[in-house]
């Protein structure tokens, strides 16, 4: 059995200590080079700080000396169980346009919350683009108990807070895992917390690795990443989507139309009789196929779209009915227009502002007529993984948003 890869995406306000987070995930883990933390410990001397597990994620040496994350950052570890890319995305307004990347391939999100200063304006804004995007599994760590004497009363009124808000998005928070942590000294992360007996749930680890593989009964969907030549075979690279790829599966790729047959399913091991759901694989095969086709089954191809109806969070300035621009789902990338805006939505509430506009402006949601290139595209409600989409305008990501109807 392989080991499973999750991606995973870390929300919350800014100075919650996502940073912090992650690095101690990496830390403990020991994915971490010890010239890297004798390098990190230099840098912290050096601007007077005090060493803290963020600094592992700080790509620049002027985000260290700011103190704040500017852009994404992905990295990679493994725990017991699973691979895992985690995703740390910024906390400040101007820089949720780069959030959406991170976001919009998520298999599961982890939200941040300070046991000190509980929700804010970034955590409301953050849930909402969660919920738009499909992330339906979410953990909720309530961080820094360390500042609060890891004192069970004050976990419970920032969860009270955290349920309030998860409910206002119709998320059932009763069924959530609320975990109370300090990734600084890094309880209930890895290592069960000596200063928080009251809690019996889970660490952030533990609940990570009980993360379940979705789609084996939906129809196989696997989106192409990369296509190679090595000693005369076509090795196409990607991912299994949805459902299950197995060896001799007859499959046709679209929007390309290649019909083929899988002749081997290889990976850095060996070889495979079959690949499931979040399974990263490379297939041999005859045809010419390109990156951003998606195969399916022949009995249950995917269908290329040439318009779909879509619901997106602008982060752009504006979006005017008729304007040409990028829109990218899964690894495919092609030209797109704005057919029609049939709603304004306000992204705080998800109330209707106005029907029909001419245009959308910055943190404005809409519903939109999109017309594009050929496209594989699925109804999120049928198959999330490719029914997630990102706008680009001049080379920068403006918006993000699922599809709602082919």
């Amino acid at each position: 059995m392989m080991n499973v890869n999750v991606n995973v995406v870390l929300v919350g306000h800014v100075d919650h200590g996502k940073s912090t987070l992650i690095g101690r995930l990496l830390y403990d883990s020991e994915s971490i080079m010890d010239e890297r933390v004798e390098e990190i410990q230099k840098l912290a001397e050096e601007y007077k700080r005090r060493f803290e597990f963020a600094y592992f994620l700080d790509s620049f040496e002027d985000e260290l000396k700011e103190e704040r994350t500017i852009d994404t950052v992905s990295l990679m570890f493994k725990s017991k169980k699973n691979y895992y890319t985690i995703t740390d995305v910024p906390g400040h307004k101007e820089f949720i346009k780069n959030m959406l990347t991170g976001a919009s391939h998520a298999d599961v999100a982890v939200l941040v919350v300070s046991a000190d200063e509980g929700v804010q304006e970034q955590t409301r804004r953050h849930m909402f683009l969660l919920k738009m995007l499909g992330i339906n599994q979410v953990f909720v760590v309530v961080n820094k108990m360390d500042a609060v004497d890891y004192k069970k009363e004050r976990f419970e009124v920032v969860k009270k807070q955290i349920s309030k808000l998860l409910n206002s998005f119709d998320y059932a928070a009763e069924e959530m895992l609320f975990i109370p942590a300090s990734a600084m000294e890094g309880d209930n992360i890895y290592r069960r917390s000596e200063g928080m007996e009251w809690y019996e749930g889970p660490t952030l680890i533990e609940a990570l690795d009980g993360v379940t593989q979705e789609g084996k009964e939906k129809p196989l969907r696997f989106v192409v990443q990369d296509v190679y030549e090595v000693e005369g075979e076509k090795i196409v690279v990607g991912r299994v989507e949805s459902g299950m790829l197995r060896k001799g599966d007859e499959v046709i790729s679209e929007p390309s139309c290649i019909k083929t047959k899988v002749e081997k399913i290889k990976v850095f091991e060996g070889e495979l009789e079959e690949a499931a759901t979040m399974d990263s694989v490379g297939i041999v095969i005859k045809g010419e196929v390109k990156r951003g086709d998606v195969f399916g089954l022949v009995g249950n191809p995917p269908k290329p779209a040439k318009e779909f109806l879509g619901e997106a969070v602008l982060l752009g300035k504006e979006l005017k009915k008729g304007e040409p621009i990028e829109l990218r789902c899964g690894t495919a990338k092609v030209k797109c227009e704005i057919k029609e805006i049939k709603e304004k939505i306000d992204s705080e509430t998800g109330e209707v502002m106005e029907e029909n506009p001419e245009e959308i402006n910055e943190h404005d949601a809409a519903t939109i007529v999109f017309a594009t290139e050929p496209l594989v595209v699925e109804k999120f409600a049928e198959i999330p993984e490719l029914g997630r989409f990102v706008l680009v305008k001049n080379e920068r990501n403006i918006g993000a948003g699922v599809v709602l109807d082919v």
